[in-house]
């Protein structure tokens, strides 16, 4: 993807958040061993950003992340996109407005707990331990692989798409 496409592919830009600064490191990404592109704003640390190709198509979200919450102690906690099991500090809430032109669902947000170095595809890349009765090595990545790419593109689209209109009581 070039750096318009990234740039472009992110759906849910409020006006003020208009500009997207890519990582550094974004000539050096070999896209073929990425499942999604992801990376924090290095100028805003709480803002960060997912991209990955959806049927020929970037598609993005600009993310927020929640302050951390102290009272979960020691516990560990899963990234809803890896599935990795990871220390309460390093799985972090992010939330995601949906984008709408409609000032009532501009509200509308998705959250997800996601890993806080974005760093989902170094996971799965890893090589497992194995028992006696687990499949090769390659096919365990290869699964991996495809259940972050399947979680990353139902996360994306279901940001993208119009939310639901919700009537009050009367």
């Amino acid at each position: 993807m070039s750096r318009d496409e990234v740039r472009g592919a992110i759906a849910n830009l409020d006006v003020v958040e208009s500009k997207v600064r890519l990582p550094a490191w974004f000539d050096e990404i070999a896209w073929g061993k990425l499942d999604y592109l992801g990376w924090r704003d290095p100028r805003a640390p709480m803002r960060a950003y997912l991209v990955t190709d959806i049927d020929g198509t970037a598609s993005g979200a600009m993310l927020r992340q929640s302050p951390s919450r102290a009272e979960l102690g020691g516990r560990a906690v899963m990234c809803s996109l890896c599935h990795f099991m990871r220390r309460f500090n390093e799985v972090a809430l992010f939330a995601a407005p949906r984008p709408s032109a409609d000032k009532r669902q501009r509200l509308s947000t998705l959250g997800i707990l996601v890993c806080t170095d974005l760093d989902c595809v170094t996971k799965v890349h890893s090589a497992p331990v194995l028992g006696p009765l687990d499949p090769p090595v390659d096919e365990m990545i290869q699964a991996r692989r495809e259940g972050l790419r399947v979680r990353t593109v139902s996360f994306l689209r279901s940001v993208s798409s119009t939310p639901r209109t919700v009537r009050g009581r009367g």
